[in-house]
This record gives C-alpha cells, structure tokens and sequence, in this order.
C-alpha cells in the first residue's frame, strides 16, 4: 500500500480500480437520473401516421390555388375525422373533411385549412386562402423515424428524454446499475442528531452531509454510528459485506492506537492501495478493496471528510454509475487576493464567487467557522502542488460547487 502520495497520483489509482456498473433494464418510471448503457433506436415512426396539426377541413389543395376573400372555393363535406380514429375515409377534388387537432390525415388530402379561413353553410364550406401541400399537416415520422438514434449511451435520462423514449415506442432501456452504499461513521464522541448533547460530544454532520449527497446522487445507502470499539466496527462492516458495493467509512482514519479502521481491515485482508495523501484538508484518507468491494476510509474533521469525499470518493461513485468522472463544473476566474498553499501538496480552499463587468473574480473564504465556510461555500480554489502561492488577478481554474437553486454571484 502506497504512502503520501500525490493527490493526482490517488485520484488516477482510485479510478483505475472502479468499475463501470453492469448493465441492468429499467422500465420508463425508474430511468430518472440513470445512466444510458447503450446506444437507443427508435422502434416506430413518430406520428405513426401523418395527422392534422389544427382544427380546420383536410382538402386536396390542388382546389385552393386561386381561393381568397374575393373568390371563395366552395367544397363538400363528406366525413369528420378526430384524433385516435381509425376510419378509412378519402377524397378526391372538391371535397373536403372535418378534422381536429391530431386526426389522421383521410386518403387524398395533402393539407389542412384552419377552420377561421372558412365559412360554412350545411355541408358546405366556402375556403377563402390558399393552402400548399403539406400546410397544417403532420407527416408520418416527422418527429422520429424508425430506426433513427434516439439517445446515445453515456447520456443522463431526464424526464424529457423519457417522453422522448416513450414517443420512440420503448417501454424500459439498459442502464448502468447504481452501486450501494454502506456510510459507517464511528467515534464514542458523535451522537446522531436530535439527542441531548452532553459536553464533549458533537453531532454526526459529517455522516448527514455523506449521505445527503448520496442521496442528491439517487444512490442507495445505509448508515450507522458505531462507537470506537474494535468489535463493534468490525461486525458493522462485515454485516454489510453480502450488499454494498461501496463502503464510506467517517472517523478513525489516521491510524493512531485510537484510530481503528485500518487496523480492521487490514485484519479483514483488504487489498490496500493507498493511504494518506499530499491534500489538504484531507490527508489522513485511505482507499482500497475489501472483497472486491471499494472501501474509502475517510478522516473524522469535517473539512478533512468532505474534501476526501468531493475529490476522490465522488469521482468513483460517478464512474460507477456510468456518469463522466468530472466531479464539478469548471470555470476561469480572476483570483481576488493571493493565496498561499504548500509546496508538494494540492490544496483546496472554499471561494466565494462574483461578476465584474462579465468576469468572474473568485475571492478566498475568510469565514471563522469552518462549518459556516463548508456550507456557504461556492467554489474551490486549487492551488496544485507545484505552487506555494497564486497572486491577485491572475486568472485560475476554479471548481464550481455551488448547491442547485443557489445563485452563482454575491449581491
């Protein structure tokens, strides 16, 4: 097992060892948010038949070249046609039939005339504009043609990319299958939220904030708190063997006498890749495969837990759900103040974000807390590990972690 390493040398192991879930086929109501497996074709042409796109009268519209207000066409009514009907009705010159909006087309007809540009008297109506063939008229495949590509695989299935599925004759399609996940947070310290807090405990945030992204990524999970006692952690983990894919340890993961998770695993004969890393925060992370399982043993402090988690648990998880391994949206900013990191390491700093004048200028969070600088965080400013410090107004990458719905600017 490899020791400081570099972040970018952990991120490159860490996905070579993740596997691409199998393929599994979902019905329509289950695909949202999955991950195509697959190329998709459509089964059927879309209209399967050409219909009218308005209410009006279906006509040959031959008959119409010279109608207007002043010379009026008068046609015979000969049938009425609605959507869904399957009645075999045709024309021929000088005829016409009642049509509504998404009615199929009657044999002979080649377009449509909107109901507002005729006057009618019985069974009779007096055409007053023109109508070239194909005006009002939906053609037979128009919107998807049998065999067409539809979707592609690697492709997100939204809600209307669904329809569009559902359009294209398909009743389910292959996904790549999500992977479990067993959220282990340890400690004699941490007590799960709501109970009464005596001194010297804290909450288990670290374990909500795992498990809300799990959640924001449609994974399941389960979650546990378990005191700092060997055999305790071992039979969490071991119970949890036969069903995650993934396990997301919080806590214990420096490897001090109080530290017990390596020492558990180890013992389990878990095959270790790496552990601790030139990040920070984030160092004290461990990562390796336990029967074949992914097994991250992420640090305790809450800065510490969520970096590892953001940069190298999360790419994982998305490579195994099929997803692009991009953790976060990028973009250049101009770097408000400089910073300063460490020289052989990766460091990651929380950012606030703000347009100038159609620029984006990034400024280093200066918030006391870190739990208020974790939260209100928008951006991470990267300072890579062969630099110790970046100076205002240069231009960096800058990652993007801004929460849904939350706006990208200060005000």
């Amino acid at each position: 097992m490899q020791t400081f390493i570099r972040f970018t040398e952990a991120l490159d192991l860490t996905l070579s060892h993740v596997p691409v879930g199998e393929t599994e086929i979902l019905p329509l109501d289950q695909l949202t948010r999955k991950i195509l497996s697959e190329n998709i074709v459509s089964k059927v042409d879309c209209p399967s038949i050409s219909t009218s796109r308005k209410d009006g009268y279906a006509v040959v519209s031959a008959d119409l070249t010279n109608a207007s207000e002043q010379n009026p066409v008068k046609l015979e009514i000969v049938g009425h046609l609605v959507a869904g009907d399957t009645s075999a009705l045709a024309i021929t010159s000088g005829r016409a039939v009642r049509i509504t909006t998404g009615a199929p087309l009657p044999q002979g007809a080649d377009a449509v005339i909107s109901e507002e540009f005729c006057r009618l008297s019985g069974n009779l109506i007096y055409a007053r504009k023109t109508a070239h063939s194909g005006t009002n008229v939906l053609e037979e495949g128009t919107d998807i043609r049998q065999g067409e590509a539809v979707a592609e695989k690697g492709e997100k299935l939204s809600p209307a990319l669904m329809g569009l599925l559902a359009s294209a004759g398909l009743d389910g399609a292959p996904v790549h299958k999500s992977p479990n996940v067993a959220v282990i947070a340890t400690g004699d310290e941490v007590l799960a939220p709501g109970k009464p807090l005596s001194k010297g405990k804290l909450y288990a945030s670290n374990m909500v904030q795992l498990c809300a992204w799990l959640a924001y990524l449609d994974l399941s999970y389960t979650s546990e708190l378990v005191k700092d006692r060997k055999e305790d952690i071992q039979l969490a983990i071991t119970n949890q063997l036969s069903t995650a894919d993934v396990f997301l340890t919080s806590g214990g993961a420096w490897g001090s006498e109080r530290d017990l998770i390596l020492d558990i695993v180890e013992g389990l004969n878990w095959q270790g890749i790496y552990h601790r890393v030139r990040m920070g925060p984030g160092k004290p992370v461990g990562f390796g495969l336990l029967e074949k399982k992914l097994f991250f043993i992420l640090p305790g402090g809450p800065p510490s837990n969520e970096m590892a988690f953001l940069q190298l648990a999360l790419p994982a998880l998305l490579k195994m759900k099929g997803e692009p391994t991009l953790r976060f949206p990028v973009a250049q900013a101009r770097l408000a103040e400089s910073v300063r990191g460490h020289k052989n390491w990766t460091d990651f700093m929380h950012a606030r974000l703000e347009k100038r004048e159609d620029q984006l200028v990034v400024h280093p969070a200066k918030l006391k807390s870190r739990l208020q600088s974790m939260a209100r965080k928008q951006a991470l400013i990267i300072i890579p590990e062969d630099r110790d410090q970046i100076s205002a107004g240069e231009t960096i990458v800058i990652q993007l972690v801004i929460p849904p719905g939350q706006s990208f600017f200060s005000t």
